[in-house]
């Protein structure tokens, strides 16, 4: 059974041919991809090799061991087949965006690209509109006491435009009005406070726009 992130995670993926998962772990993943016909093929990737070897056994024992590609590597660099999705979830920002980055020209023609950053989820969105990666989705999600967002992409050649609320908050994220929007504004405004009181300041411009979007939620 997926945990509450990863299955958030499959309902952002649209059924394909082949997904690649970076830093698949133990393949949980793609094994219920594959059950589930939402692809044919995967390419289960780790930079680590006991995490790839637990994910062959696990392949081997959900019988869609044939069905799976194994590699190790960081990103794309040691695939370069062509893939129809991609999920990179589980990690910190500076590593979502290395691994993108060295690999920029193989990202761009991907059709359906999933992330999920432990961290900084403001210079990741930066860091993607920037490159002219669109912001098509975004979905929130409540694991015990836990905050995730996940991202989905896809590059488009034109300049994106974009302002604050779209990083700090997220483009899509920032229309929803339900109750656990509410609770992640409110955690981000704790957050927040707490940064400004350590900097000894009254307020930021981040927090102004957090507390607006919690005015628009408790008004609407």
């Amino acid at each position: 059974m997926l945990n509450l992130r990863l299955q958030h995670i499959v309902k952002m993926i649209q059924p394909c041919d082949v997904l690649i998962d970076i830093g698949s772990d133990h393949g949980f993943l793609p094994i219920h991809l594959l059950k589930n016909r939402i692809i044919q093929r995967a390419v289960i990737c780790d930079i680590n090799a006991q995490p790839l070897q637990s994910a062959i056994k696990n392949t081997r024992i959900a019988q869609v061991e044939d069905r799976c590609t194994f590699v190790q590597s960081n990103g794309l660099r040691n695939h370069q087949e062509a893939v129809d999705a991609a999920v990179i979830a589980g990690m910190g920002y500076e590593t979502i965006a290395q691994i993108i980055e060295q690999d920029l020209k193989h990202f761009r023609v991907i059709d359906q690209i999933i992330l999920q950053s432990n961290t900084h989820l403001d210079k990741l969105r930066a860091f993607l509109l920037t490159h002219k990666f669109k912001i098509i989705d975004e979905s929130l999600v409540k694991d015990r006491k836990h905050f995730y967002v996940i991202i989905k992409v896809r590059y488009q050649e034109e300049l994106l435009e974009f302002d604050e609320s779209d990083l700090w908050i997220g483009p899509v994220l920032k229309h929803r009005k339900d109750d656990l929007m509410f609770q992640y504004l409110m955690q981000l405004h704790r957050t927040e406070t707490k940064v400004i009181k350590g900097q000894k300041k009254e307020s930021s411009k981040k927090i102004q726009v957090i507390q607006t979007y919690l005015d628009i939620i408790q008004t609407s």
